[in-house]
């Protein structure tokens, strides 16, 4: 995988995990025009993550700013973030002037994948593809170290869809580790990934990964992307992953009433 093709993976991707997650959520909806794409969350007012905005190029994205705002101010939310690779200095000026500021920047990774390395323990890996939502919501919510009452409303449902597999991975009897993979084209972006804080350590989450990445292969996918955390690139680097750079998050945040 080269830079430019990470890049050209990068809206369709956000925008494909936007509207999946969009779904799973009480009272969240999609915004949409031509080039942008936002998740609307009322139910997650100061959480800017379930209140996300992926852009196909800067015009969209300039065209878009000031609806975007009506349309989070109209809703209730007061936290909403846009997603911009570091690269697109542009749009950091632009966002920088509307108000945003850069709250995080997670490690733009990607590799062919036909590059993945397979990592130790496949076999022990005991999983489910049809995990139960309670299971999902208390994994999410702890693995994150966010209020279980957030997860119920931002996963009321476990995303599906033709192109989207969620599974949940369990460590003796109990949930303890789970991954989402939404295929846009012939990429497999992987988001959600979360492991419970007791269950770290044990390579659940390159396996339970490395297994939706398979399936991803056989449903056409060709590359795999991601957005990751200080604590995941060490994870992902191990399944073959390379860096592309910072997806920054700009975030823009009003105070509570």
């Amino acid at each position: 995988m080269t830079s430019a093709e990470f890049l050209a993976t990068q809206f369709p991707g956000l925008a494909s995990w936007i509207r999946a997650t969009a779904a799973a959520g009480v009272g969240s909806r999609v915004h949409e025009r031509d080039g942008v794409t936002a998740q609307v969350s009322p139910s997650a007012p100061d959480a800017s993550l379930f209140n996300s905005v992926t852009y196909r190029d800067i015009g969209a994205l300039r065209a878009a700013l000031p609806e975007l705002g009506s349309v989070y101010a109209d809703a209730g939310v007061r936290a909403w973030t846009v997603w911009a690779h570091e690269s697109d200095a542009e749009a950091a000026a632009l966002l920088r002037e509307g108000g945003h500021l850069l709250d995080s920047s997670p490690e733009g990774m990607g590799c062919a994948l036909d590059e993945l390395i397979a990592p130790e323990g496949l076999d022990e890996l005991e999983y489910t593809e049809r995990p139960a939502v309670e299971d999902l919501q208390l994994v999410l919510a702890d693995g994150y170290g966010f209020p279980l009452e957030l997860s119920r409303r931002v996963t009321a449902d476990v995303p599906a869809g033709p192109t989207t597999v969620v599974a949940l991975a369990h460590l003796e009897g109990r949930p303890a580790c789970t991954a989402q993979v939404t295929i846009a084209g012939e990429d497999a972006g992987v988001y959600a990934v979360a492991t419970m804080p007791d269950a770290r350590g044990r390579g659940l989450a390159r396996r339970l990964q490395y297994a939706l990445l398979k399936r991803a292969a056989a449903l056409g996918a060709r590359t795999t992307t991601l957005q990751a955390s200080q604590m995941g690139r060490g994870v992902y680097a191990a399944l073959g992953y390379r860096s592309f750079g910072p997806m920054n998050m700009w975030e823009r945040r009003r105070p509570a009433d």
